[in-house]
């Protein structure tokens, strides 16, 4: 039966998409928001005070907004508070005035200070502009209360964000007792967009309410429309920005010189002291309005905070994101993959496999000097074009390996990516990827088409076509993907296949596993009703087979789930699920060994999130059952305390105990963490992350320091800090930094 349940998944796929033209024979028009939602600005010459007052004479020549729909939690009603947007610029930037009125000023939430922290459970307004009005990217922009800062990159209507991205850009704002108000800056440098004399983009407006949860958008935002948890992003159901004339981008260059000065400390045996000192430069060259190449030499990576420890329960690899700047920006674009809710199968590209590299003896990652690098991105009418050059320095791990020379040499990384738009939301694309030695001895290469197609009625198709080329490895080195998914507010399924062959190897990607084809098939119902004070609930059903080429089942799960989400946002999760594990060869399981066999076993889980809106907040996730012929428990325990509105203190504590018939086969893990965040303004603040691993024996602390002393210019202070837990408390390493970047526009 495992065989017949393999080809319905597979049958099904490609039913998705053989169906999907019939739902989507006659061509989309245009979306009715962009003619029902449309406001004319005009320019003026002397610009608002970006202070959050909304001073009547600043603002008298401002187009306004002000019909608010609810999406959440009366579909199609008007916004419970009054709320109105004034909008209008000038030769270099976009103003946005906002008035949220509030009956209830006193309950306004506001717990939020720092740059581009989650805003979600705060008051906050969003400003999501369409620059290129090609109904799929956007830029967005939120802030609250308290006047802080949150912004992102929108891709293809959701299907990626890059919420790294920072934009440069003002706001203020103020409580008083009509609610609150803000004033937004954003400079047209910040954006990219056409050439032309006259513009139109698509634009739209936001406000959330937490206490009311009341989530609601001048362009109306159904909830069929945010079935994927997107419907902010559905760009295409955006209205329209007329009006805008002679944009200004005459600053071409921005150049950011930096200066790093520290001290690093290694105990032990073999320590000793290395006094830091370096300086480098990012820059940025704006080639057209609309495409941007960043420049780094001597990249220096000293703000990026430590990755947090996870215990790996499983014999797959843990995937950790990308932190650094100079990747950041315009990384999706060279996004192709295969990615779900709990993380990616396989990605073509994966930033993080440049410059960094792990310790084969400790497995930690390690650092290699980036010489250089350049990268552009950008849009040229209906082609999205990136490309990527980076220079890696040498690394020697013979600290680590006795006898090891130049683990790694010398190496340069390439990228290069086309994507071109079809219809109203689908495109289509290539990437190639070259990592070569720059002394000869290694060369790698991968090269991919890829496609995605919106359709009527929710209907997506997308997926990939890739192959690898290593020197001495010839045959099976392919990689093949393809989705199809519907969903609205109620249902939702989703059916996917990929094949990977046994020498598919792209080496600057990340990837979970080779020579296999998996096959999954999602399912939910999603009834909406009141009891128990309920808001929805989610039914799901989850199958993932995964089999080699052989047809032998390697790996199998099915996973029932029921998610009630209350009215207060708060949520309920219980779920069960079924594994069957084939082991073809041994692997590590924290300190025990598994043994090659086919594993059959059960986990239960269950999780509650309270309401985060509030000062003091927490979750508890449970989950045991069978475990590879033994037993597993586990119990994860998070705290979340706001006590004003310049604090944020989060705990955390997990346990697992293992417990299976092999050699160390029974172990405790615990992983206990700390978080402390306080913000002097939104310019400044510190953050300090400590974390004890139990079975790393390890604790390691992190305290970052950032003050924002002008727009795109930042001072860091940074001290870290590791220390070992076997047989007593001792460190192993220290190190402390500073560096100061000044941005100039030139």
């Amino acid at each position: 039966m495992l065989l017949s349940k393999e080809h319905a998944l597979g049958l099904l796929a490609v039913l998705l998409v053989c169906v999907s033209p019939v739902f989507a024979a006659k061509k989309s028009g245009r979306s009715r928001s962009a003619y029902l939602y449309s406001v004319d600005v005009r320019q003026v010459q002397l610009p608002p005070t970006i202070d959050g007052a909304l001073s009547k004479g600043e603002w008298q020549r401002a187009a306004m907004v002000n019909r608010f729909t609810q999406k959440e939690p009366v579909e199609g009603a008007d916004v419970s508070e009054p709320t109105f947007v004034l909008i209008t610029y000038d030769e270099s930037n976009i103003y946005f005035g906002i008035r949220c009125f509030d009956k209830e000023p006193d309950k306004i939430v506001g717990n939020e200070m720092r740059r581009d922290y989650d805003l979600s459970e705060n008051d906050y307004f969003e400003i999501i502009i369409d620059t290129f009005h090609d109904q799929r990217n956007a830029y967005y922009f939120a802030t609250n209360s308290l006047g802080a800062r949150l912004d992102c990159e929108i891709k293809t209507e959701g299907e990626h964000i890059n919420w790294d991205w920072d934009g440069i850009w003002r706001s203020a704002a103020q409580k008083d007792r009509y609610g609150w108000t803000a004033e937004v800056a954003i400079p047209f440098q910040t954006l990219r967009f056409e050439n032309a004399d006259q513009l139109t983009w698509g634009i739209n407006f936001g406000r959330y309410i937490p206490r009311k949860r009341e989530e609601s958008f001048w362009s109306p935002i159904s909830r069929d429309d945010d079935y994927n948890n997107f419907g902010r992003f559905r760009v295409s159901k955006f209205g329209t920005l007329n009006g805008l004339k002679n944009l200004s981008q005459d600053q071409r260059f921005q150049i950011a010189p930096f200066v790093v000065g520290g001290v690093e400390r290694q105990f032990g045996p073999e320590g000793g002291t290395l006094r830091e000192s370096d300086i480098g430069l990012d820059a940025k060259i704006r080639l057209t309005s609309n495409l941007v190449s960043d420049v780094t030499i001597n990249t220096d990576f000293a703000q990026v905070e430590a990755d947090e420890e996870e215990v790996n329960l499983s014999r797959f690899s843990l995937f950790f994101p990308e932190k650094r700047s100079f990747f950041i920006e315009g990384l999706d674009v060279f996004n192709v993959g295969e990615e779900s809710r709990s993380g990616p199968f396989s990605l073509l590209f994966f930033s993080r496999r440049i410059g960094l590299v792990r310790d084969p003896n400790t497995f930690a990652l390690r650092r290699v000097p980036i010489t250089g690098g350049v990268k552009a991105t950008g849009k040229e009418g209906k082609y999205e074009i990136g490309f990527l050059n980076v220079l890696t320095g040498s690394s020697d791990v013979a600290g680590s390996i006795p006898g090891a020379q130049r683990a790694n040499p010398r190496t340069n990384y390439s990228a290069l990516r086309v994507k071109r738009d079809l219809f109203e939301r689908s495109h289509v694309g290539f990437i190639g990827l070259s990592k070569d030695a720059t002394d000869g001895s290694h060369s790698n290469r991968t090269f991919a088409v890829d496609g995605s197609f919106a359709f009527q009625n929710n209907i997506e198709v997308d997926g990939y076509l890739a192959k690898t080329f290593t020197p001495g490895i010839h045959g099976g080195d392919y990689n093949a993907f393809l989705r199809g998914s519907w969903g609205n507010d109620k249902y939702f399924a989703q059916a996917s296949f990929s094949d990977i062959g046994r020498n598919f190897n792209p080496e600057m990607g990340f990837l979970l596993w080779q020579d296999v084809r998996k096959y999954n098939l999602q399912m939910s119902a999603s009834p909406r009703h009141t009891f128990l004070n309920s808001r929805q609930v989610h039914l799901s059903y989850d199958i993932e087979h995964i089999a080699d080429h052989n047809n032998e089942l390697q790996y199998r799960t099915l996973q029932p789930g029921l998610l009630n989400i209350f009215k207060d946002e708060s949520y309920f999760f219980l779920g069960w699920t079924n594994y069957y594990d084939n082991i073809q060869s041994i692997f590590s399981l924290g300190p025990a060994v598994i043994r090659p066999g086919v594993y059959r076993y059960n986990v239960v889980g269950a999780s509650y999130v309270s309401d985060l809106s509030k000062k003091v907040a927490g979750s508890v996730r449970m989950g045991g059952g069978s475990f590879y012929d033994g037993t597993f428990l586990g119990l994860t325990l998070n705290s979340y305390f706001r006590p004003a509105d310049k604090v944020a203190v989060d705990l955390t504590w997990n346990w697992n105990r293992v417990d299976v018939p092999f050699e160390n086969g029974e172990f405790t893990t615990n992983i206990v963490g700390f978080r402390f965040n306080y913000s002097f303004s939104t310019e400044l603040y510190v953050k300090t992350f400590i974390q004890w691993n139990s079975f790393d024996n390890r604790i390691v602390s992190n305290i970052l320091l950032n003050y924002i002393h002008s727009p795109g210019s930042n001072f860091y202070l940074v001290y870290n800090e590791e220390l070992n837990t076997l047989g007593g408390v001792r460190t192993s390493n220290r190190t402390l930094l500073a560096k100061l970047t000044y941005l100039l526009n030139l």
